[in-house]
């Protein structure tokens, strides 16, 4: 039996207004248009990268090419819907991100260059910082979620500070999965 845990790198959203706030955005997703699935509050995170079923030596090479990561914490801004891959194909429902893109994206890329090196590749398309609130199984009404998904384009749910990044372990059950932080990486101590 194997030891290996399924694991992600994420960033955490532990604001509970912010999640207040997500929530209610969800509660606007048109349930009539498209079966979907909403991400519990608990579990609204953004994915730095995911590794799946991992041996916790692996785990373990991984937080220590991490330990000394250098990033000054920076604030974010939590805006408007979007969906992966295409607005008339949603899988993923997800809210974005509005200002400091770019430095969510440096800190992604010189995670990125750390993990190459222990085998990790980064993923070919580009990186967009994004927290998904639902997954999409089945659309019914094409016309009705894409007009959804409209409404909420330009919605503003709140601002964060970025100040660590944590991996997760991801235990499934049969009512959803179950994150736990295995570790934490923080942000440079000046400024903070």
């Amino acid at each position: 039996m194997s030891d290996s845990v399924r694991a992600f790198l994420s960033i955490d959203i532990e604001d509970k207004d912010l999640l207040s706030r997500i929530n209610r955005v969800q509660s606007k997703l048109d349930q009539d248009a498209a079966k979907m699935k909403l991400i519990s509050q608990e579990n609204v995170h953004f994915t730095l990268k995911f590794f799946g079923d991992t041996e916790p030596v692996r785990l373990d090479e991984i937080e220590e090419s991490l330990k000394d990561l250098s990033f000054q914490p920076f604030r974010i801004r939590l805006e408007g819907v979007g969906v992966f891959p295409a607005l008339r194909r949603p899988r993923i429902i997800w809210i974005g991100v509005s200002n400091n893109a770019e430095r969510f994206k440096k800190l992604k890329k010189k995670i990125d260059d750390r993990i190459r090196k222990l085998g990790y590749k980064p993923e070919r398309r580009e990186y967009t910082p994004h927290a998904t609130i639902a997954r999409v199984r089945h659309v019914k009404n094409k016309r009705n979620i894409v007009s959804c998904i409209d409404s909420l384009s330009e919605v503003t749910i709140g601002e964060m500070i970025i100040d660590s990044v944590r991996m997760k372990k991801s235990t499934l059950t049969s009512s959803g999965p179950i994150y736990d932080t295995l570790w934490e990486v923080e942000s440079s101590r000046e400024n903070r």
